[in-house]
């Protein structure tokens, strides 16, 4: 997932108040989906399919436009036969998750 915060999308996070260190998750995070997605051999649109998700949706998480939710993460993980703590910027949240549950995620 090789993506690029361009001039317009750093705008777009300004926008919503997003400071460097969250843009940069989000491109790390962008960067590393399609590199586990081209792995696979699989399109945006063939990723999205199995994901259950719109083929936008995968486009703009790794183009770093879009902040997804853990569901979004989960379904995008698991189309790729991974679990969503193994992509970068989510272990954190991941263990957050299961510690408010008090259990596995």
């Amino acid at each position: 997932m090789l993506l690029l915060c361009l001039v317009a999308a750093g705008s777009w996070c300004r926008t919503l108040g997003m400071g460097s260190e969250r843009r940069e998750r989000m491109r790390v995070l962008g960067v590393r989906l399609r590199a586990l997605r081209a792995d696979a051999g699989l399109t945006g649109a063939a990723l999205a399919e199995r994901a259950g998700v719109g083929q936008p949706t995968v486009s703009k998480v790794e183009n770093g436009r879009m902040v997804p939710s853990l569901d979004v993460l989960d379904r995008l993980s698991r189309a790729l036969g991974l679990d969503v703590a193994g992509l970068p910027g989510l272990r954190d949240a991941a263990e957050r998750r299961r510690d408010a549950s008090g259990g596995p995620l």
